[in-house]
């Protein structure tokens, strides 16, 4: 009998995990609650730090051959889901197999609690069930194994002090822009408007670079947890030259401030509240100041509301794979990781892993090239499962 396989998310990883599992002769069914590269759509502008090459398989090479662009672009996260990933989501083996708008609710074992035989060899032999929204109705369906490569743009982190949301943070989340490209569009109207950017990654890096677009340009405060004079984290030789590139132009911003930008160092948002239409936020050291526009980006961490009748072993640190996180957990950069074994990509539930940035949580140590590299140790395992 054909092994049924569900793939939630349709972004690369997702897209990856279907054509691995097809191939190896899996009935696939990939489920994804918005648009194929949905996460990616939101990223703008924005590019990926490393070059295509580094972002496909062999077999996404070989299926799209001279369509693909050259291994060499760094590709913007809306040309990614234009050029990679619509074009094989449409085409022989992945065409009729994705369904988008369709959101998953829950999964769990068939007539089996998260805590009947927990570890036991007779838990693995009851398939999953999976409770789907669609745009019909809900629909159940069942499947012999599980690849949950949703990823984790959906759920900011908090923009409070310790991860904590700020006091009236919760009732202001309608006005954070969290994301890049949604802060993109907003750029001709912050022209000349007062604006926080909180955070210290990447993510604040791009979005620095961003604000400096506009003329006249906005009057801009960065509020950085570290006291470093040049607040993003820099790799020394970094082989990624894009990375190298942005965070090298913040770390400038940062030490040497134009007259749009000021930094708060040490400073941790302690409160958010309405003011006037603008929004009065209060940082560490009773420093306050009123925005047009707060963009927090924090982080990001793994939904994991619609797996909790799962016996999952989850990490407390990464909230990601928990043995995934003992594995890499204590590696500071994407291209230092140290390749894994088969157990420490086990999830605690037969058959049910997560792929791709999903298994790091909130780790910021993701590259997708490793992903793709610990997904075909996934496939090979439940390959010699079936």
């Amino acid at each position: 009998m054909t092994s049924r396989l569900v793939v939630i998310g349709a972004g690369p990883m997702g897209l990856e995990a279907a054509l691995g599992a097809i191939e190896r002769g899996f009935e696939v069914t990939v489920l994804e609650k918005g648009r194929i590269g949905e996460s990616l759509l939101r990223w703008g502008s924005t590019r990926f730090f490393s070059p295509l090459g580094m972002n496909v398989s062999g077999r996404v090479r070989g299926l799209l051959g001279p369509d693909l662009p050259p291994a060499d672009a760094l590709l913007t996260g809306p040309e990614m889901v234009a050029q990679v990933m619509e074009p094989l989501a449409g085409r022989k083996p992945l065409a009729g197999r994705v369904r988008t708008n369709h959101r998953v609710v829950a999964v769990g074992r068939a007539r089996m609690t998260r805590g009947e035989m927990a570890g036991h060899p007779l838990r693995a032999e009851r398939p999953f069930r999976l409770l789907v929204e669609t745009p019909e109705g809900e629909e159940v369906i069942e499947a012999e194994a599980v690849l949950d490569a949703s990823g984790i743009y959906d759920t900011p982190a908090a923009v409070g002090a310790g991860g904590v949301p700020a006091r009236g943070e919760r009732a202001a989340t309608a006005r954070l822009l969290r994301h890049l490209g949604t802060l993109e569009e907003q750029l001709p109207a912050l022209a000349g408007r007062d604006v926080l950017v909180i955070g210290h990654g990447h993510s604040a890096a791009n979005a620095l670079a961003m604000l400096s677009r506009p003329q006249p340009a906005p009057r801009v405060t960065w509020a950085v947890r570290t006291p470093n004079r040049r607040p993003c984290v820099e790799v020394a030789n970094d082989p990624l030259a894009e990375r190298s590139r942005v965070v090298a132009q913040a770390n400038e911003l940062a030490s040497d401030p134009p007259s749009f930008l000021k930094v708060e160092r040490r400073a941790g948002v302690e409160a958010i509240e309405g003011v006037n239409g603008h929004l009065g936020v209060t940082l560490s050291g009773n420093r306050r100041g009123e925005f047009d526009a707060v963009v927090g980006l924090t982080g990001y961490r793994p939904d994991l509301s619609f797996l909790s009748e799962l016996a999952l072993e989850i990490s407390p640190v990464s909230e990601g794979a928990a043995r995934l996180e003992r594995a890499v957990g204590c590696i500071t950069d994407c291209l230092s990781l140290p390749k894994v074994g088969p157990d420490d990509l086990a999830s605690g539930e037969p058959g049910f892993h997560f792929v791709g940035f999903k298994a790091y949580g909130r780790l910021p140590t993701f590259l997708l090239q490793t992903g793709i590299a610990q997904l075909e140790s996934i496939l090979e395992l439940l390959e010699a499962r079936r």
